[in-house]
C-alpha cells in the first residue's frame, strides 16, 4: 500500500490557485566585475549571480542586514540569494577586492 504525502505551501497563488513565481534578476560576473553595478529590484526578487570568468569569485555581503556569501564560484557556477527587506547593499568579491556592486531593493 503506497503512502500520501501533504504539502503545505504558503507562497502567494495566482487567482485559479496556481504559485506565483517571485520574480528574478541576474547579476553576470565577467572580466573581474559585477554587471550590472548597480542593480535595482523589488523586495522578495531572488538574485542570481553566474560567474562567466574563467576566475573563481565570490558574491559576499558580511552585514547583519541581507548578508550573503557565494563561496567560491567557478566558471558558469551561480548563486542566488533572495532579497526581503528594502535597503541598498553593497556587496564585494573577496578574492578580488577591487570587484563591488550594489543591490538596492525597493
Amino acid at each position: 500500500i503506497g503512502s500520501v504525502l501533504w504539502a503545505c505551501s504558503s507562497a502567494p497563488t495566482h487567482a485559479g490557485g496556481q504559485p506565483t513565481p517571485e520574480p528574478v534578476a541576474e547579476v553576470v560576473i565577467s572580466d573581474y566585475k559585477f554587471v550590472p553595478l548597480t542593480l535595482t529590484v523589488a523586495v522578495g526578487t531572488t538574485v542570481t549571480w553566474v560567474n562567466h570568468d574563467m576566475a573563481r569569485h565570490t558574491a559576499t555581503r558580511h552585514s547583519s542586514d541581507e548578508p550573503f556569501d557565494s563561496g567560491l564560484l567557478g566558471n558558469q557556477q551561480i548563486f542566488t540569494h533572495t532579497f526581503r527587506t528594502a535597503g541598498s547593499y553593497r556587496y564585494i568579491c573577496t578574492a578580488h577586492s577591487g570587484m563591488q556592486a550594489t543591490i538596492v531593493v525597493r
